[in-house]
């Protein structure tokens, strides 16, 4: 994910925002859905976002979300699915007012991807795939991984990513407009190669930005009321599912650069236990019970076969 992954391009871009539409059977409404009751204790612990160098600020943060979008291509649909589509924004907006960006501004896309995947490039713009869909098993997971997502966002893992990248290896140091961003962009992806990507990982920033949404969305689903044991459930239940070859990793390049590396994930769900040392945990198997994520997955499960 910056999302909870380490997948190819072809792959990994398949959860960028594309305007193709495939006309799906019509859904049925959403069922009534009700929000868990917040936390109000306190979490000292929780990250914060620092000051670190970001040229992409303001508008400018969308205008890097859109020119990855643009030089990625429209490789793959979007889902177009009434009851999954509101469903999924629901969750993802209530847990987003309790985030360390409350009022910023979020859309969630549901994608046709069926590999279980989630990502941001910023601009507020979440993805998660079909495939992640039919892997989680609550709506604890489910917020869970847009809390992840939304933690990227906040703290502009990408943008930091691709401001780092630019003044090291282009000389970019301020953005002025939409088209500075995707000339920008451009002229980065020519200049990135495989050795860049293993440097970012062999330097941790990657894999710091990870833990950094990890702890996060950690904080985030506790105050929305939601269990974050699930959290773990989820990355332990995608590892086992993940299964890339090295001819993937052949293919990949500028997500590579942003989204490609993880730490392994016995360390995240032991660093995500460290954490519940500092709040009142709910019990580990106690998650929230909702028609509403249940009406999703029927809908899913409908739609797959279809496929």
């Amino acid at each position: 994910m910056n999302a909870m992954r380490t997948k190819p391009i072809a792959a990994a871009v398949t959860l960028i925002l594309c305007f193709n539409v495939i006309a799906l059977s019509q859904s049925l409404p959403t069922p009534g859905w009700t929000p868990p009751a917040s936390r109000t204790g306190t979490t000292p612990f929780a990250p914060k976002p620092l000051p670190i160098h970001n040229i992409f600020k303001g508008d400018a943060d969308r205008w890097l979300a859109e020119a990855i979008e643009k030089l990625e291509g429209q490789i793959a649909d979007p889902l177009r699915d009434k009851l999954i589509e509101d469903y999924v924004s629901m969750v993802g907006e209530n847990v987003a007012k309790y985030s360390v960006a409350p009022t910023k501004k979020y859309q969630f896309i549901v994608t046709y991807d069926p590999t279980a995947d989630a990502m941001t490039p910023g601009g507020g713009r979440i993805y998660i795939s079909l495939g992640m869909l039919e892997l989680i098993e609550n709506e604890d997971e489910l917020a869970g991984i847009l809390a992840h997502e939304i933690g990227h966002d906040a703290f502009h893992h990408a943008a930091r990513t691709v401001t780092r990248q630019m003044f090291w290896l282009t000389g970019t140091k301020t953005i002025r407009s939409a088209q500075d961003a995707e000339d920008a962009l451009a002229k980065l992806n020519e200049k990135i190669t495989f050795r860049v990507g293993l440097g970012e990982r062999l330097l941790g920033f990657a894999r710091f930005d990870e833990l950094e949404a990890d702890r996060a969305a950690f904080y985030n689903v506790y105050k929305a009321g939601y269990n974050p044991h699930a959290l773990a459930t989820s990355l332990k239940r995608l590892q086992r599912q993940k299964d890339q070859s090295d001819e993937d990793e052949k293919k990949l390049k500028l997500f590579l650069l942003l989204f490609g590396s993880h730490p392994p994930t016995g360390q995240r769900t032991s660093a995500l236990a460290w954490e519940s040392n500092f709040v009142k945990m709910p019990a580990e198997n106690s998650f929230q019970v909702s028609a509403a994520f249940e009406a999703m997955k029927q809908r899913v499960k409908e739609i797959t076969k279809e496929d």
